[in-house]
């Protein structure tokens, strides 16, 4: 119950400071639709036939897919990435403060405040690429019966992954490093657009600094391969692993910003 009215108390202050004007909405949809068009018409112009270069890779014939799935694993990232450089507004409220000084669990509000973000940005989208699949006819591509699993491994590694982002920035007040080291650079390489395959030693090395590359991986293969567990028991088991490296280094550091922030007086009630 405690979890619940956390979670409700975060979702609630997240919309009022993020969603106060009703243009926000159109932009959740217009945003991420145009991405997607982008992506796919610069495909167009190439061979996308089986003598394709990238055939080797990945299969031309669901390049539809490929990009919706990449891009709704990127949104569910990408929102927490935002979710975390919309803290430095929140100074005037005394958001950063208010963690340190709360009797509630701290990480718990941390990982709230991913989850009601994610929440916030992701639904349009997916309502988006519903649509998509009904107008181009490719739902009967799909494994439905993998989707809720698939689903819940990109949520909690979003929300994981939005936690530990919350947290990297009690550091500091400005976020704006997380927009240059984490929006384009894993936008290209974690296998949203093109395949990681495709990329040479050091674009591969890069990919897998990102977890959204993993969960990517495990996301196609249920939903667009119809793989089963069994087939996939290494790659489940490497995610755990991060997922669970993710929330140690979390606790490790949520610890270490509030000394931090005694320490440089940055601690400042409003």
């Amino acid at each position: 119950m405690k979890m619940l009215t956390i979670l409700h108390a975060e979702m609630v202050k997240s919309h009022r400071h993020n969603f106060h004007n009703k243009l926000i909405y159109f932009s959740l949809l217009f945003w991420p639709a145009l991405l997607f068009v982008t992506a796919y018409y610069s495909f167009k112009p190439f061979n996308l036939t089986d003598s394709s270069p990238l055939s080797a890779y990945m299969n031309v014939d669901q390049i539809t897919m490929f990009l919706l799935t990449g891009y709704l694993g990127y949104i569910f990232f990408w929102s927490l990435v935002q979710s975390a450089w919309n803290m430095s507004y929140e100074r005037q409220a005394g958001t950063l403060e208010l963690i340190f000084l709360t009797p509630a669990n701290r990480l718990m509000i941390m990982f709230a405040r991913a989850t009601g973000n994610l929440l916030e940005a992701v639904w349009l989208f997916t309502a988006f690429i519903l649509l998509v699949l009904v107008v181009t006819g490719k739902a009967a591509d799909i494994y439905w019966t993998h989707v809720p699993l698939a689903l819940l491994l990109l949520s909690v590694s979003a929300i994981v992954w939005g936690g530990f982002l919350n947290i990297v920035f009690l550091f500091s007040r400005d976020a704006g490093i997380l927009f240059t080291i984490f929006e384009e650079p894993m936008q290209f390489f974690s296998g949203v657009r093109i395949p990681v395959l495709a990329f040479p030693i050091w674009g591969k090395a890069i990919a897998y600094l990102f977890p959204l590359t993993y969960v990517l991986e495990i996301f196609r293969d249920l939903v667009l391969n119809g793989k089963n567990f069994t087939q996939m028991i290494g790659q489940y088991s490497l995610l755990l692993t991060i997922i669970l490296l993710l929330c140690i280094s979390s606790v490790f550091l949520l610890k270490k910003a509030e000394t931090h922030a005694k320490e440089t007086g940055n601690m400042v009630l409003y």
